[in-house]
């Protein structure tokens, strides 16, 4: 079985976004990066550490603004609104999960849309359906950018995506329908996920689910792309049985070292691309 490792690409974006990010200084440009969160949970505190490394090593700065679990909806709203009109901010991510008593899809029509580099405001989720995609959930991204630098063909390929958050298994889904590819979207009101992944030439997962997919889910010789992350007593692990799932698939992406390294540097690089835009005239 081959491992998909996410590594090897996720050097390569970090390079030109170097690139890039000098560039931008040479122009007095500090490209940053509002990473605004409510009680955070441990994997999304994950995220943010990688983030703020990556950030570092690439010139971006991360601007980490935490409320409390007990902020209420105007509290978030109004961070999101100053950071929106912040000209010193060119990128707005809202970490998730939010607790319970916070609507995101609410939050997020607060994100303006020029700053919005995680694809969750309303308007960029409405250019991706139109197959115009501007910016994208970094996770759906990394996703289609691992299984391309590993040269999966996708094209006329049988794909199944288990979960349908907006975040990761609905954009990935849009994404793999632009690659041409036949996509089919299980989720947990699905009687039988295995009878669509065993006929799946690949399987993407993110349920949030550690161990979810086992190696009797899916066919011989099948490409599994393991978009989970869960915080277990063991540490970090993916939405995939690896033991399992590798004495049956052709190729799988490794949890850690698959997904999220890639994951990171494509969310540094909207950041660029947000920079880039906001400062075109000056």
């Amino acid at each position: 079985m081959r491992l998909l490792h996410g590594r090897p690409l996720a050097e390569r974006l970090a390079a030109r976004s170097r690139e890039r990010s000098r560039a931008l200084l040479g122009r007095d440009v500090h490209p940053a990066l509002a990473a605004i969160s409510v009680g955070i949970d441990p994997a999304a505190n994950t995220y943010l550490q990688r983030l703020v490394r990556g950030g570092k090593a690439v010139g971006i700065a991360i601007r980490d603004i935490s409320l409390p679990r007990d902020a209420t909806e105007r509290a978030v709203i109004a961070e999101l609104d100053r950071a929106s009109r912040d000209r010193s901010l060119h990128g707005i991510l809202l970490l998730t999960p939010l607790p319970g008593k916070l609507d995101e899809g609410h939050l997020v029509d607060h994100i303006a849309a020029p700053k919005d580099v995680e694809g969750v405001n309303p308007y960029n989720v409405g250019l991706l359906l139109d197959g115009r995609p501007q910016f994208v959930p970094s996770t759906a991204e990394a996703i289609i950018e691992l299984l391309r630098f590993h040269e999966i063909r996708l094209a006329g390929a049988d794909v199944v995506v288990v979960g349908r958050s907006t975040v990761v298994g609905r954009p990935a889904a849009a994404l793999l329908l632009s690659e041409d590819a036949t996509v089919t979207i299980a989720h947990k009101s699905t009687n039988d996920v295995g009878a669509l992944t065993r006929r799946a030439a690949i399987v993407v997962v993110a349920v949030g689910r550690a161990g979810f997919l086992t190696g009797d889910m899916i066919s011989q010789g099948a490409t599994v792309i393991d978009a989970g992350i869960n915080m277990t007593p063991a540490g970090i692990a993916g939405d995939v049985d690896a033991d399992s799932v590798a004495t049956v698939a052709g190729a799988l992406s490794p949890v850690p070292g698959g997904v999220g390294t890639v994951t990171t540097a494509l969310l540094l690089r909207n950041v660029l691309t947000a920079a880039e835009t906001q400062t075109a005239g000056g």
